[in-house]
C-alpha cells in the first residue's frame, strides 16, 4: 500500500478504476481534490466506501438505510459548515460556497456510479439550491470598451494577446495553453483575416475551430514579434504562449492569476475582490460574452457552440467543410461586435441619433426663447395699447364735459 502526502492510497484498485477512465489532467487533479476531502469526512478507505454501499443496495428495500445518500449529504453539509480550508491565500476560512460543495458532491456521486451504485438526490432529498454568490461579468455591445481598458492595462504583448483570443475566439484556458505556433503560423504567413484556428478542445477531446479578429492578429504578431527579439524561436511545435522566461508551455493556472491581477489594476474589481474568491471578469466571462455576442446577434446557437468547442453531433464535420466560408463569412459580418478598434456600426448610428436629437433639443429650447421674448414684448405693447386707449378714453370724457 502506497500511502501519499494527502493520507490517500491513490494506488488503490478502486480508486484506481475510477480515475483510469479519464485522460484530462486538470480533471483527474480536480477528481482527486474531491475525493481526499470525502476521505477525510468520512475516515474510510475507498474499498471500504464501496463495500458498505454495495452491502446497503444489498438488502430489501424496506431495510436499506441509504447509507451513501445520508454520507453525501452530510458531506456537502461539512464542506459548507465545518470545512477549513488549509492551503491558498483563503487558509484558515471556515465553509466553502455552496456551489463548490454541490460540485464535490456530484463528483462523489460518480464515484459511486463507476460500481452501478447510482444516487438519486432528487425531492427531499434534493440538495439546497445553492445562491448565487457570484455574477459572472457578460459584455453587451456596448460594454466592448472594458476589453480595450484589459488590453491596455496589461503588462506584456503576450498577456495582450490572450485577452483578445479569448474574447474574440471563445477559448477556453485548456485550450489555449494547449496551443502550438503551428496552429496559427501558415494562417498568420498568408495573411488570413479573420485568423482560423483549427484545434481541439482539451476538456473533451472534441475538435473544432474558431477565428480571431483582426485586433486578436495583430496582438498575437506583436507577441510573437516581441518574443522572437528576445531570441526564442518558434517553430510548428513550439507552445505558442510561453511562460515569461520563454522556455515553458503557459498553464492555466498561470492565466487565471493574470486576470486576477489585471481586471485589478483596470480597476473593474477590487484587489479584495469584495471578499470573494471567484474573478467576476475572467477568462470564461470573455468566452460567455463572445457567445452571447454571437448568439445575440443571431449566429444560430449550434454555430455557435461549435465556436465554442461544445459538442454539437454530426453538424460539426458540415461545418469543418462544406460550410466553412458560410461561417467565415458569418463571423467577419459580426467583427464590429468584437472589435476594440472598428468602429462599431449600431454605436455609431446612436451616436448620429444622439447628434441629432442634441441639435433639435437646442432648435427647441432656442425656439422656446424666442417665444418667450415675444410673448413678453406682446405684453409690453399691450400694456402700452391699454394706456393709450385709457389717455384717449380720458382725453374723450373731457371735451364730452366742456
Amino acid at each position: 500500500m502506497a500511502i501519499g502526502k494527502d493520507g490517500v492510497d491513490w494506488d488503490d484498485p478502486t480508486l484506481q478504476r475510477w480515475l483510469g477512465g479519464m485522460s484530462n489532467e486538470q480533471t483527474i487533479k480536480n477528481y482527486k481534490v474531491s475525493y481526499r476531502l470525502y476521505a477525510i469526512y468520512t475516515g474510510k478507505s475507498a474499498s471500504e466506501l464501496i463495500d458498505e454501499a454495495i452491502e446497503d443496495f444489498k438488502r430489501d428495500p424496506r431495510e436499506r438505510r441509504d447509507i451513501v445518500l445520508k454520507r453525501l449529504i452530510g458531506f456537502y453539509n461539512w464542506l459548507k459548515n465545518d470545512y477549513v480550508k488549509k492551503l491558498g491565500k483563503y487558509k484558515g476560512k471556515k465553509g466553502t460556497t455552496g456551489r463548490s460543495a454541490e460540485l464535490r458532491v456530484n463528483t462523489m456521486r460518480s464515484f459511486y456510479a463507476t460500481y452501478d451504485i447510482v444516487v438519486k438526490m432528487k425531492g427531499k432529498n434534493k440538495l439546497p439550491k445553492s445562491k448565487v454568490e457570484n455574477k459572472r461579468i457578460i459584455f453587451k455591445p456596448e460594454d466592448v470598451w472594458k476589453v480595450k481598458v484589459l488590453v491596455d492595462n496589461a503588462r506584456t504583448p503576450r498577456d495582450r494577446a490572450i485577452v483578445l483570443c479569448h474574447f474574440q475566439g471563445g477559448m477556453d484556458v485548456s485550450t489555449m495553453c494547449s496551443l502550438d505556433y503551428g496552429d496559427v503560423a501558415e494562417g498568420l504567413a498568408k495573411g488570413e483575416e479573420p485568423l482560423r484556428i483549427q484545434v481541439m478542445r482539451v476538456k473533451t477531446g472534441i475538435e473544432f475551430y474558431t477565428f480571431i479578429a483582426k485586433d486578436g492578429i495583430t496582438a498575437l504578431k506583436a507577441y510573437l514579434a516581441d518574443m522572437q527579439s528576445r531570441g526564442v524561436k518558434f517553430d510548428n511545435r513550439t507552445p505558442l504562449f510561453l511562460q515569461d522566461r520563454g522556455k515553458k508551455r503557459l498553464r492555466t493556472t498561470n492565466i487565471c492569476e493574470m486576470m486576477k491581477e489585471l481586471v485589478v489594476r483596470s480597476g473593474f474589481v477590487t484587489a479584495e475582490n469584495n471578499g470573494n474568491d471567484f474573478n467576476p471578469l475572467g477568462t470564461h466571462s470573455l468566452r460567455e460574452s463572445f457567445g452571447s455576442l454571437m448568439i445575440n446577434s443571431g449566429v444560430p446557437d449550434t454555430i455557435v457552440d461549435f465556436w465554442l468547442g461544445h459538442e454539437i453531433g454530426e453538424m460539426a464535420e458540415a461545418y469543418k467543410t462544406v460550410q466553412y466560408d458560410s461561417l467565415r463569412k458569418m463571423y467577419m459580418e459580426r467583427e464590429q461586435l468584437i472589435s476594440i478598434s472598428v468602429p462599431n456600426k449600431e454605436n455609431e448610428k446612436l451616436k448620429e441619433i444622439e447628434s441629432i436629437t442634441t441639435d433639435l433639443v437646442l432648435k427647441l429650447k432656442r425656439t422656446e426663447t424666442e417665444l418667450a421674448q415675444q410673448k413678453e414684448e406682446m405684453g409690453k405693447i399691450q400694456n402700452d395699447y391699454k394706456s393709450l386707449q385709457e389717455k384717449i378714453d380720458a382725453f374723450l370724457k373731457h371735451h364730452e364735459t366742456l
